[in-house]
């Protein structure tokens, strides 16, 4: 498969300027944590280097996602209780350990904090696993002053040569009589920033204490199940630990390297979920210093294994990755860096993956991004488990933002009118009966939305066809400027046929239920949602067939069908596959209408990818450690 793969693996490069780097926002003295931590656990002096060269590759996707879909946005409580009880099946599978609590630790949940789709599935993951009938922990950091919280304890953490105090506040979410979530929240001064999760969005650069932040918070988080007494008792040293993506990913390195050998959570496992791998967690060995007594900067060490608090154990070997010569930044640079997700891969008990086709992709050379001999060497204790989709707030027959609501008896005549209210909100000519296309994303070389802007033009003329200029296109979303600015020229040539809003969450859901068919073009995609819902709003997608695309939309046999595929990507390969759906649209209603019925029968709940989640953390448990 020829796919094309964004080379984000290292995410930051090594800065080199006349100017020193930017210092982290409001650290240390200059923020009061919430809950009023005045002494103990400042980190101004802890800064790590990032890298920060190739700035032309690091654009707003590579560290903020902040134009993420209202899909992950800060999703209501009562909608993930209706939704883990509301499911088109039942379990199929019965756990075996719902006795073995299970500890979710993730950089960022709803809805508390999102940057991405990496806040939904944890707060889905949550609320359906607690349902199942486990004790559920789901820990994340506490980057505001949340509401309703209360405080249980402070702890002392050693880390970077110094000790650090941690402050841990709890919310309790009640589900059932028996069931619920406790929320734990890890409050410290380096959390606090005005400007993102992990990057300066102002100065478009990652923070440069996050190595810090993010060791400080595994390392929070590994003590919560046994320092805090919520409910009335800990939760033990028996726990199933489900580590999310490179900020968590040395969580399973202090896990082997620390905990275990001391004789802590010895029967404790971890399965650590990669989201997506083409954000590692990468850190320099060294960084260059501006040279007072020379024109040419200095070489000098950044963070050593001892800064981590792992000396003397067997971390090193873990944790470092060499780049080649030719990935190499500067002149003396040896090419070693610390590779967190590297050190997760090789300690975890298990590794999952977002969908089955991104499991088989992270063993290419094009996904694996410089790891994927590793997978391929743990592949056996790798699982592919596609992410479900919020089924409540994703549901035409309830969705009250539509002109008119209707399931799949009634979608033809319920897409005609949410059709005409679409094209009413977005300045498109009224015809219930014309094609539209639409895109919803970030505009970003990764959704191919270069592609798409290629096509517009050729879409808009009418050649004679009946099909291409009978066609109305609406592109949604925010992201790259010149991407941006494209469309907005391109749009004023086909007024009334092309239309471009910046993304707005109420105007997705029209569009699901007002296009007939979505584009999603992406060169690489982990999962992707928006092609679920927009086949449970009777809309059919046209994917590339890579990663969690190929696992949700079927695109053969045709009598199965429920979107259209691109393989190769090229520009061509994509203009000749939505040439076959408007035909199908036109010209094979009958089919184009089965299609859509299929889409909207499909189940895209939770609840089948908590059975599997379940049987891999059965299969985690009955193994022993995967480092002994």
């Amino acid at each position: 498969q020829a796919l094309i793969f964004q080379d984000c693996s290292r995410q930051a490069r090594l800065h080199v300027s006349s100017d020193p780097p930017p210092s982290p926002a409001m650290t240390g003295a200059d923020q009061q944590p919430a809950g009023g931590l005045g002494e103990g656990g400042g980190v101004a002096e802890v800064e790590v280097e990032e890298f920060h060269g190739h700035a032309e590759r690091r654009n707003t996707d590579a560290m903020s996602r902040q134009a993420s879909l209202s899909m992950f946005r800060d999703i209501a409580f009562d909608d993930l209780d209706q939704a883990a009880k509301e499911h088109l099946t039942s379990p199929q599978y019965i756990s075996k350990n719902t006795d073995v609590p299970v500890v979710i630790v993730t950089s960022e949940i709803s809805p508390w904090s999102k940057s991405g789709g990496l806040a939904l599935v944890t707060a889905s993951l949550a609320v359906e696993l607690a349902e199942r009938g486990h004790r559920t922990m789901a820990i994340s950091p506490m980057y505001d002053n949340y509401e309703n919280v209360t405080w249980l304890a402070d702890k002392k953490i050693w880390l970077f040569n110094g000790e650090h105090v941690v402050k841990y506040f709890h919310q309790y979410h009640k589900l059932g009589e028996t069931t619920g979530v406790d929320y734990i929240f890890v409050d410290h001064p380096c959390f606090h920033r005005p400007g993102g999760l992990y990057y300066n969005q102002q100065l478009d650069v990652e923070y440069a204490d996050n190595l810090y932040r993010f060791a400080l918070f595994c390392l929070a988080a590994l003590e919560a199940p046994v320092t805090l007494a919520v409910g009335g008792a800990c939760y033990g040293d028996r726990v199933t630990f489900i580590a999310n993506d490179w900020q968590t990913a040395l969580l399973p390195v202090y896990l082997t390297h620390r905990m275990r050998p001391s004789g802590r959570f010895t029967n404790s496992r971890c399965l650590f979920i990669v989201h997506n791998f083409g954000y590692q967690g990468i850190y320099p060995h060294n960084k260059l210093e501006n040279n007072p007594d020379g024109p040419l900067p200095m070489i000098v060490k950044n963070v050593n294994i001892s800064d981590f608090g792992l000396d003397n154990t067997g971390a090193y070997e873990h944790l470092v990755y060499q780049y080649p010569p030719e990935k190499r930044s500067y002149d003396g640079d040896d090419g070693h860096v610390w590779n967190l997700s590297k050190g997760a891969i090789l300690t975890c008990d298990r590794i999952l993956t977002v969908s089955p086709g991104y499991a088989a992709e992270m063993k290419t050379v094009e996904g694996g991004f410089s790891l994927e001999g590793l997978i391929k060497n743990k592949e056996f204790f790798l699982t592919g488990i596609l992410n479900g989709i919020d089924v409540v707030a994703w549901d035409p027959a309830n969705d009250a933002l539509l002109a008119m609501q209707y399931d799949v008896e009634s979608f033809e005549e319920g897409k005609k009118a949410c059709k005409l209210q679409l094209q009413a909100k977005v300045g498109l000519q009224q015809d219930p009966n014309i094609a539209m296309l639409a895109f919803v994303g970030r505009l970003t070389m990764q959704k191919g939305i270069d592609m798409i802007c290629e096509a517009l033009d050729w879409l808009m003329v009418d050649t004679g066809n009946k099909v291409t200029g009978h066609v109305q296109v609406l592109l949604s979303g925010n992201g790259d400027q010149c991407h941006v600015d494209r469309i907005k020229s391109i749009a004023c040539r086909w007024q009334g046929k092309l239309s471009f809003v910046a993304f707005d969450p109420q105007i997705e859901h029209m569009i699901y239920a007002g296009c007939d068919l979505l584009l999603m073009p992406s060169r690489y995609e982990p999962c992707g949602l928006p092609q679920m819902c927009a086949q449970r709003y009777g809309s059919v997608p046209i994917v590339t067939l890579c990663g969690g695309l190929k696992d949700s939309v079927i695109v053969e046999p045709l009598e199965l069908a429920t979107g259209f595929g691109i393989l190769p990507l090229t520009n061509d390969k994509f203009k000749e596959v939505t040439y076959t759906a408007l035909d199908t649209f036109y010209n094979q209603p009958e089919e184009f209408k089965a299609m859509q019925r299929r889409g909207m029968e499909t189940d895209f709940s939770w609840c089948p990818r908590i059975d599997q989640y379940e049987e891999a953390i059965d299969w985690t448990l009955k193994d022993p450690p995967f480092v002994r």
